[in-house]
């Protein structure tokens, strides 16, 4: 079964008034209920097609509003010459039916329906009336088929009479549509009338109905991208927590390995790069003259220590002297000997002290004593000394060191 309408709608919407309102009942049939009904027409041997008018009913301000919203043929209750003959075999099978195919709806009335230019007087049917349908406000629908007339009468406490008109409402009765595709077998007359009300009206529902169904499967659409974007940005956030966390072990781990002495150094390094830059503000000014910085450490080694510019001056003055006459030149020699004597003595000196017992170290190659501070390592030693790993392993040979990591404070180490 299909999804259940309101089965009392207070006020419907979209109505249609057939004949005159009546004053004293309010009557509702569903536009289903009335295609169905009008389109039934006995076939097989069959005089009649009698069946069940299913819905409910209100009171409001003591007026009788009644709603239509089913009709359930009844089997095996006509007989010859248009009589009904209701059976309890046959109510046993419609109550049956009524709680499959139109459940929590009540009995309102029955219908009855036969051929075009049949003479279906409610007199003939008004005993079956009384006893089946007694009740007040109970109807009874009689049809001629396609082209000829309907009347609905019904039972009140004056009495059995016909009503004025009634009213066609609108809605989404699937229980009707259901029952009516399950009745595809009995043969109906197609009538040839075309309501335009009936038809826009079921194609504005046919357009919601698409509208709806898309409208939900793009909301389910968009759903599930929220849900993959969400679950997307929480696996990269997790991914970017544990590579910040990664970066900050390997930090640490850089930290403890690298000494104060040799983080000076790169600080230093640091510094210098800035310099060369452009961001120092130390402004140098260069001054022409003839005296060159030297870092010779003896006379032997003076002429590979000494700038190219000041070699290249040597030998100008060289070769100049040797083209000047020896009157000349011992002029000269007698002229700059004593200033230059004066100028390169006490920097020639200082230079050459310190210089000779750095060579003369490097030239016995004997090595240094390094005393271990607190909080060094063997790495930081490494950079600070030699700003390379490469020595590592000679200094381990040198001190017998089987494990580069197990060095203590106050321990004394050789350096190459």
């Amino acid at each position: 079964m299909g999804e259940l309408y309101n089965p009392f709608p207070k006020l419907p919407k979209n109505i249609r008034q057939i004949g005159e309102r009546d004053q004293i009942v309010k009557l509702y049939v569903e536009d289903y209920v009335n295609t169905y009904l009008k389109r039934l027409y006995p076939a097989g041997g069959q005089e009649l097609r009698v069946g069940l008018l299913l819905g409910g009913m209100e009171f409001n301000d003591g007026t009788p509003y009644i709603f239509i919203d089913g009709a359930l043929e009844m089997e095996d209750v006509t007989d010859a010459g248009r009589r009904v003959m209701f059976s309890e075999l046959a109510w046993k099978r419609a109550y049956r039916n009524m709680e499959q195919l139109f459940p929590k709806r009540t009995i309102q009335g029955w219908f009855i329906c036969g051929r075009p230019g049949d003479d279906l007087s409610p007199i003939n049917y008004w005993k079956q009336h009384i006893q089946y349908f007694g009740e007040p406000n109970k109807l009874m629908y009689l049809s001629n088929g396609t082209d000829g007339e309907e009347n609905i009468y019904i039972t009140s406490e004056d009495g059995f009479y016909k009503l004025q008109g009634y009213s066609i409402y609108y809605e989404r009765n699937q229980m009707m549509q259901d029952y009516m595709v399950l009745r595809k077998d009995v043969k109906r007359i197609e009538t040839d009338t075309n309501d335009k009300v009936i038809e826009e009206f079921r194609k504005r529902m046919d357009e919601h109905k698409v509208e709806v169904t898309d409208r939900h499967q793009t909301v389910g659409l968009l759903r599930g991208m929220c849900m993959a974007m969400s679950v997307v940005i929480l696996a990269g956030g997790i991914v970017m927590f544990n590579n910040y966390e990664r970066m900050r072990d390997m930090e640490s781990v850089i930290a403890s390995a690298i000494p104060a002495k040799a983080e000076q150094i790169l600080i230093g390094k640091k510094g210098l790069e800035k310099e060369s830059k452009g961001e120092s503000k130390v402004v140098v000014e260069e001054a022409e003259g003839g005296v060159y910085p030297t870092t010779a450490v003896n006379k032997e080694t003076m002429s590979e220590t000494m700038p190219r510019g000041a070699q290249g001056d040597t030998m100008a003055e060289s070769k100049a002297a040797e083209t000047l006459p020896p009157a000349t030149q011992s002029a000269k020699e007698t002229a700059t000997q004593p200033a230059k004597e004066t100028a390169t003595q006490p920097a020639t000196e200082a230079a050459t002290q310190p210089a000779s017992q750095e060579t003369e170290a490097a030239v016995s190659g004997d090595p240094r004593v390094h005393v271990v501070q607190e909080g060094e390592t063997l790495y930081g030693i490494c950079i600070a000394e030699y700003q390379t790993m490469n020595k590592m392993k000679e200094i381990c040979e040198l001190n017998g060191l089987d494990d580069e990591n197990k060095i203590v404070a106050g321990q004394k180490l050789l350096l190459p």
